[in-house]
C-alpha cells in the first residue's frame, strides 16, 4: 500500500544528513511524477533521482546491472523549465534550496533518490504522482 501524507506526497528522505539512498516507491499508477526537495542547515550535497522499469524493486543503493536494473533520470525545474541531468543531480553548495521538479520520463515503475558527496546540511525529498483526468 502506498503511504501518503494529506497532500499526496510520499517521503523518500526526511532530513537526510548523510550520504545514502532513500525509500523507493512504486509510481506505476501515475502518468506524471513530481519531486519536492528542501534542504536545511546550509546544505552542501548532491541529490540524484533514480528510476526503474523492473517489475520487482531494484536495490537503488547497489550498482545497476542486468539483474538490478535502474538508472538516473533527468528532472525539469518548475522555476525555469531547465533540464537537470540525471547523472549530475541538484547540488546546493551552502545555500538552502526549495525546489519542485518534474521527472523527465513517463510511465516508470519505481522511483528513488540518492544523496552523494555530502559535507553539510540535510535534505528532505518527497515524490507525488498525478494521473490524467
Amino acid at each position: 500500500m502506498i503511504q501518503q501524507d494529506d497532500t499526496g506526497l510520499l517521503n523518500i528522505f526526511a532530513a537526510q544528513a548523510a550520504t545514502g539512498t532513500g525509500t523507493a516507491h512504486d509510481v506505476s499508477i501515475y502518468d506524471k511524477v513530481y519531486f519536492r526537495v528542501g534542504t536545511a542547515s546550509s546544505a552542501n550535497l548532491t541529490v540524484k533521482f533514480q528510476i526503474s522499469l523492473s517489475n520487482t524493486q531494484p536495490d537503488f543503493s547497489a550498482a545497476a546491472s542486468a539483474t538490478n536494473h535502474w538508472t538516473y533520470v533527468d528532472v525539469i525545474d518548475a522555476l525555469d523549465g531547465a533540464s537537470i541531468d540525471g547523472g549530475t543531480g541538484i547540488a546546493p553548495t551552502g545555500t538552502d534550496t526549495f525546489r519542485n521538479l518534474e521527472m523527465n520520463f513517463g510511465h516508470v515503475k519505481w522511483v528513488c533518490a540518492t544523496v552523494t558527496a555530502r559535507s553539510a546540511g540535510s535534505v528532505t525529498v518527497d515524490v507525488m504522482g498525478a494521473t490524467k483526468s
